[in-house]
């Protein structure tokens, strides 16, 4: 019978997560999300920093990926016992990957009141945004699902951006390795989204 992950609680989620369960980790990343992003967008508006949706799914992206690096080793470590709720530790995570996003950005930035900025106009399409939504879930799912090698190289190539020189000298491999592994890993994920009834668009992954 399948597990109902929507009726557990926080800590068994996140044990099932860990624990590699079948769909424990779409539905972590469901429960959580809405928090995950409120907490991106108040750090952001504390800096008076202009962001678009985009910017805040790329900080979702960043704080996903950085939660199933080295086999979920983030979620592993956590102990409710120091203090933290499950809830809070996760969105102290969300505001230091958005801080971090906003100090790799270019030093100038439009006020959020700006009114020479066209907020209308900067409101992405409904049916763009719900495609959008659904490749980064497909994405972030698929990516859960690789061995642990294949994650921390994922995080490497595209959370870090390391130089492929560097990653080489990291894994001790050739350079040429670098971009072949890279290509069979987007192949990867690629037919695990397929598999799992999804499609991606060109450049998603």
């Amino acid at each position: 019978m399948a597990v109902r992950w929507e009726e557990a609680s926080d800590e068994e989620l996140r044990l099932a997560v860990v624990a590699g369960e079948p769909g424990a980790w779409t539905a972590f990343y469901r429960r959580f999300e809405r928090l995950l992003a409120a907490c991106a967008r108040r750090a952001l508006a504390r800096h008076t920093a202009a962001h678009s949706a985009e910017d805040i799914e790329d900080i979702l992206s960043g704080v996903c990926l950085s939660l199933v690096k080295g086999d979920f080793k983030k979620l592993r470590a956590f102990d409710a016992g120091r203090g933290y709720r499950l809830t809070s530790w996760l969105g102290l995570i969300a505001t230091q990957t958005a801080l971090d996003a906003l100090r790799a950005r270019e030093p100038a930035h439009a006020p959020l009141d700006d009114d020479r900025t066209d907020a209308a106009a900067a409101l992405p399409d409904a049916g763009e945004e719900v495609v959008r939504r659904e490749e980064q879930q497909a994405l972030l799912a698929a990516i859960a699902q690789l061995a642990p090698a294949d994650r921390e190289f994922v995080d490497l190539v595209y959370v870090q951006e390391i130089a492929p020189e560097e990653i080489a000298r990291r894994l001790s491999i050739a350079v040429n390795t670098v971009y072949s592994r890279k290509n069979k890993v987007r192949e990867k994920i690629r037919a695990l989204v397929e598999e799992a009834g999804g499609k991606v668009r060109a450049g998603s992954a």
